[in-house]
């Protein structure tokens, strides 16, 4: 009978404690304080990217759009940013999410962009299309007839 009973109650502990070591979905770092050294390090970070960024958000929607969307640099969430040696090390991994945008902020979609960064500059490593966002009718002309 004992045992039923902490078998329930840990059972019980186990559904009402968070788990910390199940990640399901990636959750992006915290944004820095507000005027901190942090933001204005993470800004301009984000200001350096936002040239091979906005080509590589530019590169794929040119199959769908007769425009170029445009990235901003406060539309771009960093999911993760790991060193690739170790301590010290300069090669980096960024994991981005970021939603273009035409005309006057309307979004287009959510992306997914990985960089490899390093001395030499960044690389692409990956792109990965998360989501669509309709336009609205007065901004549908932009899209292109695409036919299987």
């Amino acid at each position: 009978m004992i045992i039923r009973y902490a078998t329930a109650l840990i059972i019980s502990i186990l559904f009402l404690v968070p788990f910390p070591l199940i990640e399901t979905q990636a959750t992006t770092m915290p944004k820095p304080p507000e005027q901190s050294r942090e933001e204005l390090y993470h800004d301009m970070f984000l200001t350096l990217l936002s040239k091979d960024i906005n080509k590589a958000v530019a590169d794929y929607y040119s199959d769908y759009l007769t425009i170029s969307p445009m990235v901003h640099g406060y539309m771009v969430d960093v999911i993760s940013a790991e060193r690739e040696g170790g301590y010290r090390s300069f090669g980096f991994t960024v994991t981005l999410e970021v939603t273009p945008v035409v005309g006057p902020h309307l979004s287009v979609g959510k992306e997914r962009i990985v960089y490899d960064i390093g001395p030499g500059g960044g690389k692409l490593l990956e792109y990965k299309h998360l989501e669509t966002h309709e336009l609205p009718n007065n901004w549908k002309h932009i899209l292109k007839n695409i036919s299987p």
